[in-house]
C-alpha cells in the first residue's frame, strides 16, 4: 500500500513516514498543498494523509483541487489535525474524507490507525456502490430459519435410522447417529426459543445414550417411543416460529477528543509526599501521562469534565477534606465511569477496610507500605484490559447448527471464531490459529471432547489455555471428567447468550493475566528470557514453513550499566532499565515480540520489515533514549545510551545462527565504541551523539 504524505512541517512528515514503515507501508512525501496535488496525479498513491493548517493552500482547498482532477478523484484521503475540538472534527469528517486523525499520535499505533480508517472507508464506499438488495440482518432470524429448515430435513433421515433399527436392532452405526440427531436438537432448541425441541430432544438422546452404555439393542418399546419423538419434534418444528432473537450490538464509542491515543493518562490522589516522591517516577518511566490531585475539592474538579476522564486513579483513601471511598463511588456515578480503572492504597489492610473499598467500585486495594511492583502490574493490567486485543476462539463442534449459533453469538461481541468440525484437523487448527480460548463439545465423531482436551494438556505451552465444555444436561453426570482433563468450565446446552459472552470474557481475561505473570520480567514487564525465546523459535519455525517475510532479532545492551549501578545505586539503574523497557514497549508494534534478555540486555524480533528501516527504526530509539534525563537518588541528572545489534533470519539459518549473529552484531557495536547500532555483516552505524544525542562515558562495559 502506498501513501502520500502532505505535510509543511518536516519532522511530523519524517514520523509519519516512519510510523507507516512500521504497519509495512510504502510512502511518498509532499511538503505543500500544490506539491501535493501534483505528485497525488503523478504516483496515484493508494490514499493520502492530509494536513489541514497548510500555509497557501490548506487541507481543505488541497482536497478539492485532489476531487477535480479525474486521476485523484478517488484516492481516499485522511486529514491529519492538531484541533481536538469536537466541532471541527465533526466538520472535517462532513468533507470528502474517510477519516481525521489527531495530533500528537503515537508512532507505534498510526499505522494501524491509518489502515482502519481506510479499511471501514472502504465497506462504506462498497455499501454505498452496491444495488439494493435485502439489509444485512439485525438478529438471529436467519440463523434459525435455517435451523428450522434443516432439522425438518434430518428427520427424515431419522425415520430412516428408526427403521433400519427396527429392522437390524445390533445397527450400531446407525444407533450412534440417530444418538446425534437427538443430541443436536437437544443442544440448539433452546437457543432458537423452542423449549419443547429441546426437551424432546433430550429425552431421545438420553435413552439412546442409556443403551449405549448398557451394550445393549433397542427393543420395540425403544423403536416406538423414538417414533413419537420424532413425530413430536416435526410438529414443533412446524408451528409458527417464536418471537425473533435480537442479537445484542456492542453501543458505539463515546466520540473522543483526540482519534488517536497517546500514553494512558493517570490522576494520581493523595495527599501523602512520600507516596508522591516514589509512585511519580515508577509511573514516568511506564510511559504514563500523570497528573496530581492532593485533595477530593482538586480530584473532583480534576474529574469535572467527563469528556476527559483519564483512563486511571490511583487514589489514597485518606484525604485531608475526606475520603477516598467518596471519591470512587462519585467516579462510578458519571456516565463513562465504568471505563476508568481504580487502584485504593490505605494505611489499613483489613477485611472489612478491603470490602468497602470493592463495593465502592475499587478495582485493586493496596495496604501501605505498598508494594510498588505489584501496583504497578495491577495497574497496567487494568489498563490494558480496557484496550483489549482482538480475541481468537476455536469452537470444536461438528453440528454445524450449534456452529452457527455460537459463531455469530461470539462475533457479534467482537471475538474471531474459527470452527474444528473435524476432530482430526484439531491439531493443525490448534497450531495455525493460536485460540485465546477453546469452546469444546464432548461428543464428536472418532473421538470425545475429553480426549482432544487430553491431547492438548499433555504440550505445556497450552497450560493456560482455558478450555470451555460445552454439552447437554443429560451428561452433567460427566462433569468430574472435566476437571480430569483440565477443562475450566462447564456450559449447558442450550446455551444463553449473555451466559457464554460473559463467561468467555472472564475466562479470556484471567487466562491473560496468568500468562503475563508467568511470561513477564518483574521489572520491566517485557517478555522473560525464555519466553523471548520460544517466541524466536515460532517465528524460526514459521519462516521455514514459508509463512511469513523478513524477520529481524535485535539485541539492545545498556552502555556502561555496572558504572550506574556503582555510581548512583541499584534502585537507579532498575529506574533507568525500567525507562527504557517503557520506551520499547511504547514504540514497537504489539505484534513485535520484546524481551528483557538478561541484565541490562533487551532484545526484539520485528518482522515484516527490511533491514534498512529495521537500522532506522532502532537509531531512533536510541537517539530517543540517549535524550531522556535520569536522576540519581540525590536529584543528579544523568544521560545513559545503548549498543544494539541487528541480525535478519536468513534462508537456512539455524535459531542458534540468527542468535549468535544477533550477538555479534552487537559486539561490534560495543567494539566500535558503544552508542550505536550494527547490523551483521555490516559496519557499525555512527555514534548516535554525532546525530545530536549525547551520551556520557560512565565506564566500562
Amino acid at each position: 500500500m502506498k501513501i502520500l504524505i502532505i505535510d509543511d512541517d518536516g519532522d511530523t512528515r519524517e514520523l509519519v513516514q516512519m510510523s507507516l514503515s512500521l504497519a509495512r507501508m510504502e510512502t511518498v512525501t509532499a511538503s505543500s498543498g500544490a506539491d501535493g496535488v501534483a505528485k497525488a496525479a503523478r504516483e496515484i498513491p493508494d490514499a493520502i494523509l492530509l494536513d489541514v493548517m497548510m500555509p497557501f493552500m490548506d487541507g481543505p482547498a488541497t482536497l478539492r483541487a485532489l476531487r477535480a482532477d479525474a486521476r485523484t478523484a478517488d484516492i481516499p484521503v485522511l486529514f491529519l489535525t492538531a484541533s481536538a475540538m469536537i466541532a471541527e472534527v465533526e466538520r472535517l469528517e462532513s468533507l470528502d474524507v474517510v477519516g481525521v486523525l489527531a495530533k500528537p499520535f503515537d508512532p507505534a499505533t498510526l499505522g494501524g490507525k491509518v489502515r482502519a480508517a481506510l479499511e471501514k472507508g472502504a465497506a462504506t464506499r462498497r455499501a454505498a456502490a452496491a444495488p439494493a438488495g435485502p439489509a444485512p440482518p439485525k438478529s438471529l432470524d436467519d440463523l434459525r430459519n435455517a435451523f428450522i429448515k434443516r432439522s425438518l430435513e434430518k428427520i427424515v433421515r431419522a425415520q430412516a435410522l428408526v427403521a433400519q433399527l427396527e429392522a437390524q436392532p445390533n445397527d450400531e452405526a446407525a444407533r450412534e447417529e440417530l444418538m446425534r440427531f437427538f443430541h443436536s436438537l437437544a443442544g440448539i432448541g433452546t437457543s432458537h426459543g423452542f423449549v419443547q425441541v429441546t426437551a424432546l430432544a433430550k429425552e431421545g438422546e438420553l435413552e439412546a445414550m442409556a443403551l449405549k452404555k448398557a451394550g445393549a439393542s433397542p427393543g420395540p418399546g425403544e423403536i416406538d417411543n423414538w417414533r413419537r419423538l420424532i413425530v413430536a419434534l416435526e410438529h414443533e418444528l412446524s408451528v409458527p416460529p417464536p418471537a425473533a432473537h435480537v442479537l445484542a450490538t456492542p453501543a458505539a464509542p463515546a466520540r473522543e477528543p483526540e482519534t488517536d491515543a497517546g500514553p494512558s493518562a493517570v490522576l494520581l490522589v493523595t495527599a501523602d509526599a512520600g507516596v508522591r516522591r516514589q509512585l511519580l517516577p515508577l509511573l514516568e518511566a511506564e510511559g504514563l501521562s500523570v497528573s496530581e490531585a492532593g485533595t477530593l475539592k482538586d480530584a473532583r474538579a480534576a474529574l469535572a469534565d467527563e469528556r476527559a476522564l483519564p483512563s486511571a486513579v490511583v487514589v489514597d483513601v485518606e484525604l485531608p477534606d475526606g475520603s477516598g471511598h467518596e471519591l470512587i463511588v462519585e467516579i462510578r456515578r458519571l456516565s463513562s465511569g465504568d471505563t476508568v480503572a481504580v487502584v485504593v492504597m490505605s494505611p489499613r489492610g483489613g477485611f472489612l477496610d478491603k470490602v468497602e473499598a470493592i463495593t465502592s467500585g475499587a478495582d485493586g486495594y493496596f495496604e501501605k507500605p505498598v508494594d510498588w511492583k505489584a501496583l504497578l502490574r495491577r495497574l497496567q493490567h487494568l489498563l490494558e484490559s480496557s484496550r483489549p486485543e482482538p480475541s481468537k476462539i476455536l469452537s470444536v463442534e461438528d453440528d454445524p447448527e450449534q456452529a452457527a449459533y455460537v459463531k455469530t453469538i461470539l462475533e457479534s461481541a467482537g471475538h474471531t471464531v474459527f470452527v474444528c468440525s473435524d476432530p482430526s484437523e484439531f491439531d493443525a487448527m490448534l497450531r495455525q490459529h493460536v485460540p485465546d480460548l477453546v469452546l469444546m463439545d464432548i461428543l464428536l465423531p472418532g473421538v470425545t471432547g475429553y480426549d482432544l482436551v487430553r491431547y492438548l494438556r499433555q504440550d505445556e505451552r497450552n497450560a493456560t489455555l482455558p478450555v470451555l465444555f460445552l454439552t447437554t444436561e443429560g451428561q452433567l453426570q460427566s462433569r468430574y471428567h472435566t476437571a480430569r482433563v483440565g477443562g475450566d468450565d462447564h456450559l449447558v446446552k442450550p446455551v444463553v447468550a449473555p451466559l457464554l459472552l460473559s463467561t468467555v470474557a472472564a475466562r479470556i481475561e484471567r487466562s491473560r493475566f496468568v500468562r503475563q505473570l508467568l511470561s513477564r520480567d518483574g521489572l520491566t514487564r517485557l517478555l522473560t528470557h525464555t519466553s523471548f525465546i520460544e517466541a524466536a523459535q515460532g517465528l524460526h519455525t514459521r519462516q521455514q514453513e514459508g509463512h511469513v517475510g523478513p524477520v529481524a532479532w535485535v539485541m539492545i545492551d545498556v552502555d556502561h550499566f555496572k558504572s550506574v549501578n556503582d555510581r548512583f545505586g541499584h534502585p537507579v539503574g532498575d529506574r533507568v532499565l525500567a525507562s527504557l523497557a517503557a520506551l520499547l514497549r511504547r514504540r514497537f508494534r504489539q505484534s513485535d515480540r520484546v524481551g528483557r534478555y538478561g541484565g541490562e540486555e533487551f532484545a526484539t524480533l520485528i518482522e515484516e520489515l527490511p533491514e534498512a528501516e529495521v537500522v532506522r527504526l532502532v537509531e531512533r530509539l536510541l537517539a530517543e533514549f540517549g535524550a531522556m534525563e535520569h536522576h540519581a537518588a540525590d536529584g543528579q541528572p544523568f544521560h545513559t545510551t545503548f549498543s544494539a545489534g541487528v541480525a535478519m533470519l536468513n534462508p537456512g539459518m539455524s535459531l542458534d545462527d540468527w542468535k549468535k549473529a544477533a550477538d555479534d552484531a552487537l559486539y561490534a557495536a560495543k567494539s566500535a565504541g558503544r552508542n550505536r547500532v550494527s547490523s551483521f555483516g555490516g559496519a557499525p552505524a555512527p555514534r548516535a551523539g554525532e546525530h545530536g544525542t549525547q551520551g556520557s562515558a560512565l565506564g566500562t562495559r
